[in-house]
């Protein structure tokens, strides 16, 4: 199965339980915008990692008069703003006006949606973008004709993805004769659409959005279902696949996270770039499965946790993801699923400053360089502000 190769083909040994992370801030709201007079961030909204340890992320821009969205790259010690509300679009007489979620690669390219504010009628209302070499490019727009149908026009984009080679995956609706929803992948060949599998009915007016990236792979869900409920879902189906596939069987398991028999099962859309072709799959997620897992060594027993709190991948393409146990709610904790045994990577006191802010969503969005290196944006004890975060498993 493509999920299979999505995440699962592990060829390391785990990371050790005892591994030691190191958490630090890495920006937090208030801070000043480089390069920008008057200018402070305000909250973070989603973050993108690439393996270089470079991130992209989406936040809001605060002065004392004014409040604007912008994307932003860093390596970690430079800040450089890409895009930003307001500024002049790729287009006369059109401005940014709203931005999706930002994509980054290992090359540093940095892919995102946007909306322009114009009232020109011959200027796009939406485009994709992608930044490569400090150069800002349009990949495409509203006045662009989905492959092979010149009588339709795109309507709205999905937040973007650029893998590997520098194409671009993106979701996208259109308005005009044959109306529909589909995918596409945005190349060096040009514009393609990609074929969904059987069983995959959409709308015209259902988006697919993107609420997991793991570097060349991907999954979709329809717009206006929860990310969170797709992630623990997504997360649950990987988890029972792997622990299914181990050979030998294990003899000593444990729960780690329960059955919902309340929660209806999502469909989800697998993206997998292989050999330079996309392929997708549908993934159901079944929440009537608990997940089990290999009992740790000696007598450490598997402690079951409340709720899947975000997920990337990890070295070897284990799953990394953030939990709480379920008898201490407060107690959130990095883990890796480790070829079916689950070893804790940070203690209390590493998320000590994430925990004391008592909020019901202690993060916000969590993102990695599938090596040593996550990142993760978490509430701060004021106001809606928040801060990005580092952490590196030794």
């Amino acid at each position: 199965m493509v999920i299979s190769a999505l995440i699962l083909a592990s060829t390391g040994s785990a990371i050790p339980a005892a591994a030691q992370l190191n958490t630090r801030l890495l920006l937090s709201s208030g801070t000043e915008v480089p390069g920008h007079s008057g200018l402070g961030f305000g909250p973070f909204l989603s973050v993108a990692m690439n393996g270089r340890q470079e991130i992209a992320f989406l936040t809001t821009l605060r002065s004392p008069r004014t409040e604007i969205r912008a994307v932003v790259r860093s390596s970690g010690v430079s800040f450089s703003v890409v895009a930003f509300q307001g500024l002049l679009g790729p287009y006369l007489f059109s401005t940014y006006d709203s931005f999706s979620p930002p994509s980054i690669n290992d090359s540093g390219v940095v892919a995102f949606s946007a909306t322009l504010a114009t009232s020109k009628a011959d200027i796009p209302k939406a485009l994709v973008a992608k930044e490569e070499g400090g150069k800002l490019r349009t990949v495409v727009t509203t006045l662009d004709s989905p492959p092979g149908q010149p009588e339709a026009k795109f309507e709205e984009f999905s937040a973007p993805l650029v893998v590997s080679d520098g194409s671009v995956l993106f979701a996208a609706r259109w308005t005009g004769k044959g109306e529909g929803t589909g995918l596409f992948l945005a190349s060096a060949r040009g514009l393609q659409a990609l074929p969904l599998p059987a069983g995959m009915q959409l709308g015209a007016q259902d988006l697919l959005e993107p609420f997991f990236f793991g570097h060349d792979e991907a999954a979709f869900l329809r717009r206006g279902v929860a990310p969170e409920a797709a992630t623990e879902q997504f997360f649950r189906a990987v988890a029972i696949q792997s622990f299914e596939e181990l050979q030998p069987p294990p003899t000593r398991t444990g729960e780690l996270l329960a059955a919902r028999p309340d929660a209806q099962p999502l469909q989800m859309l697998v993206v997998y770039l292989e050999n330079g072709a996309l392929q997708t799959a549908l993934l159901a997620g079944d929440p009537t499965k608990p997940v089990i897992v290999k009992q740790g060594p000696g007598d450490r027993a598997v402690k079951l946790v409340g709720k899947i709190a975000g997920l990337t991948i990890g070295p070897h393409g284990n799953l990394i993801f953030a939990a709480a146990p379920a008898d201490t709610p407060t107690d959130l904790a990095l883990f890796c699923d480790c070829e079916g045994q689950v070893d804790r990577l940070s203690t209390s006191v590493d998320f000590l400053p994430i925990t004391t802010t008592g909020s019901e969503k202690p993060l916000l969005s969590l993102t990695g360089d599938t090596q040593q290196t996550t990142a993760f944006i978490a509430p701060t004890l004021s106001g809606d502000n928040t801060a990005i975060y580092v952490t590196t498993i030794h």
